[in-house]
């Protein structure tokens, strides 16, 4: 099993964050283009929570990022 660096967890999740604020900002303009919406039930309530996800989810992905970098950064004030 392969283990990621914590880095490159971040950007995963960042990315992952991407895609879920294209879908509920695809979904929102089905909505209010009265268009069928296939996630959900198809609410504006629906999409407005898939973007605040998305918006945490990429808050947590460049925390995990930030956390990688003060930690590295860490390592090389102890070895200097």
């Amino acid at each position: 099993m392969e283990v990621q660096s914590a880095r490159a967890s971040g950007m995963q999740i960042i990315r992952q964050a991407d895609q879920q604020v294209s879908r509920s900002s695809q979904d929102l303009a089905k909505v209010a283009a009265h268009e069928p919406v296939k996630n959900g039930d198809g609410s504006v309530t629906d999409a407005m929570i898939g973007l605040k996800q998305g918006e945490l989810y990429a808050k947590t992905g460049a925390k995990v990022i930030q956390t990688h970098d003060q930690m590295v950064g860490s390592l090389f004030d102890v070895q200097a």
